[in-house]
């Protein structure tokens, strides 16, 4: 996959999960595994000027 593509996001998650599973004895812990998510996928923060009113 070239980088930069819409799609690359998709494949680094699970290689980032893969190493992290490979770089424990166990596991993947689930604070861990949702720390590699929002690496990947941050969440959407509001637009400052938008209002609920």
């Amino acid at each position: 996959m070239p980088p930069g593509t819409a799609a690359q996001p998709f494949v680094d998650e699970p290689t980032t999960l893969v190493q992290a599973q490979a770089d424990t004895t166990d596991f993947v812990v689930l604070h861990q595994w949702a720390e590699i998510l929002e690496h990947h996928f941050p969440p959407a923060l509001p637009a400052p000027d938008h209002t609920t009113e």
